[in-house]
């Protein structure tokens, strides 16, 4: 999470094209976890190649690193500064190399969607180190990314993430299966809660001597202070109602499912949505559909789009557009420029980073935009413009474009407009901002309505989030899965 794992990686390979690193001695023992090292789970496989070296290929002189498309530039970049004399390519695009001609390059870099497309091809070439970026990505074993990285050849695999666990220790697992394939053995399934205990202890004293954790204090104890406030916002009188009767209304709809006999998937899936209207209320309540808005949050007891009672609602202004966060960003922001700070805001929702261009707009401030429609040409250009523009005081970020991987070291202010079930993606994304490079105190607000379900997602995270702590620190565990129990009480918050 900003601490340089990029930087060490590109060190590793190009100490191994100097000195071709015998594979005991580039760190994959336990006498390797020296404090301080780097927080990048790596494995140096005991096993030769999988399967013979195709024939007319040099065996193991190449590397490849996998990562999310919108980082393979940023890949380049760092590779022609911190190690020019890799020689290396980008697979991604328009620009591919056909298998006969990995071996004219050092280092191929590409992305988990070429990848996938081009698995045939990855798969013939036996590599020497095989890196993957952002690594959480891999954390369900059955995506064509997390099944295509596992069928490569190399002789050694390292995977960097901030955030090796997001849900739970079965996050874990799947990330040694590409490490070490058949190391950890099978949890069997219906363990009782004492018996899957066991299996987690053997699993954390397994896996800990191929963990290297690189914490901002050994690395970076010259980095600014990081400063958390959380605001809490009363929602108007408006929002409040509309609050209320969709939460009423949900209620309601979910004891007709389960009166009808529904199945636990469908009663999931109608509370999710549920939740999904709460929150979009306490974000802005334009964000909720106009037949919600209107009346029952089932779209079946909404008049169809070609009624005239349909027709006359599209014409009319759209109701609700005061937002007890939009005041609270408004003061923010006016605050933010007038002592000469930058932001950077983060919101799940790509329709709500809509309304705040609309915003921003109208107040003629300048901001830049990334969400995940953007090419990873056009984001890359968003990030140059941030970083070398100061006159530019707002980043508008998708959570999920824009929480990892990114430098953006130009602002001190990050704004999470609502919370996430999980805490560790908005510490990765607060760090875009907190990270080496930066010489400023970085502040984080986090926006939360008082007395709804967002109320409750903080507290769900504060008490999940100790989960795993005994596994890696706090600050990269993630929460819990939810239960349909503890979905229901959410629905419940504030009464």
């Amino acid at each position: 999470m900003g601490l340089g794992k990029t930087l060490q990686a590109l060190a590793l390979l190009a100490a191994v094209k100097v000195e071709r690193v015998a594979p005991n001695a580039l760190g994959g023992a336990p006498a390797a976890r020296a404090s301080g090292r780097p927080a990048l789970l790596a494995s140096i496989s005991r096993r030769e190649n999988r399967g013979p070296t195709p024939a007319g290929q040099q065996a193991g002189t190449v590397h490849l690193v996998v990562c999310p498309a919108s980082l393979v530039e940023n890949w380049r970049r760092e590779a022609l500064r911190f190690a020019p004399d890799l020689r290396v390519f980008v697979h991604h695009g328009t620009r591919r190399l056909a298998g006969k001609d990995f071996p004219s390059y050092d280092l191929i870099l590409t992305s988990y969607g070429t990848l996938a497309r081009d698995t045939v091809l990855f798969e013939s070439v036996a590599f020497d180190l095989i890196l993957a970026d952002e690594a959480q990505h891999l954390k369900n074993r059955r995506t064509q990314a997390a099944q295509s990285l596992r069928a490569l050849r190399g002789r050694g695999r390292f995977l960097l993430t901030g955030t090796p666990l997001e849900n739970s220790l079965d996050d874990l697992r799947s990330l040694f299966e590409f490490l070490m394939p058949g190391f950890l053995a099978k949890v069997p399934p219906g363990l009782k809660r004492e018996e899957r205990s066991w299996h987690d202890a053997q699993l954390r004293t397994q896996t800990a001597p191929y963990i290297l954790r690189r914490t901002k204090l050994a690395v970076a104890p010259e980095l600014p202070a990081k400063i958390e406030q959380t605001l809490w916002c009363e929602p108007t009188a408006a929002q409040a109602a509309l609050y209320r009767r969709i939460q009423e209304d949900s209620e309601r709809e979910l004891i007709d499912l389960a009166a009808r006999g529904s199945s636990e998937n469908n009663l999931r899936f109608a509370v999710l949505t549920q939740l999904l209207r709460l929150r979009q209320v306490c974000c802005d309540p334009r964000l909720v559909p106009q037949n919600c808005r209107a009346g029952s949050p089932n779209p079946a007891s909404n008049p169809t789009p070609s009624s005239p009672q349909a027709v006359s609602r599209a014409a009319a202004p759209p109701p609700y557009a005061d937002s007890a966060k939009l005041d609270a960003f408004r003061e923010l922001l006016a605050e933010s420029i007038d002592e000469g700070h930058r932001m950077l805001v983060f919101s799940q929702f790509t329709s709500l980073l809509g309304l705040l261009r609309e915003e921003l707009d109208g107040q003629d401030v300048p901001y830049c935009y990334l969400d995940g429609s953007l090419t990873p040409k056009a984001r890359q250009a968003a990030v140059d413009r941030f970083q070398n523009d100061a006159s530019v005081p707002v980043f508008l970020i998708s959570l999920k474009a824009g929480g990892t991987g990114l430098n953006l070291t130009g602002a001190d202010i990050v704004v999470h407009f609502d919370p996430w079930w999980n805490p560790a993606a908005e510490a990765q994304a607060t760090d875009r901002a907190h990270r080496i490079g930066q010489s400023r105190v970085v502040t984080s607000y986090k926006l939360i309505c008082t007395g709804t379900v967002e109320e409750k997602v903080v507290a769900l995270q504060d008490a999940k989030r100790a989960l795993l702590a005994d596994v890696f620190e706090a600050s990269d565990a993630a929460a819990a899965k939810l239960s349909l129990t503890d979905l229901r009480d959410l629905l419940r918050a504030g009464t």
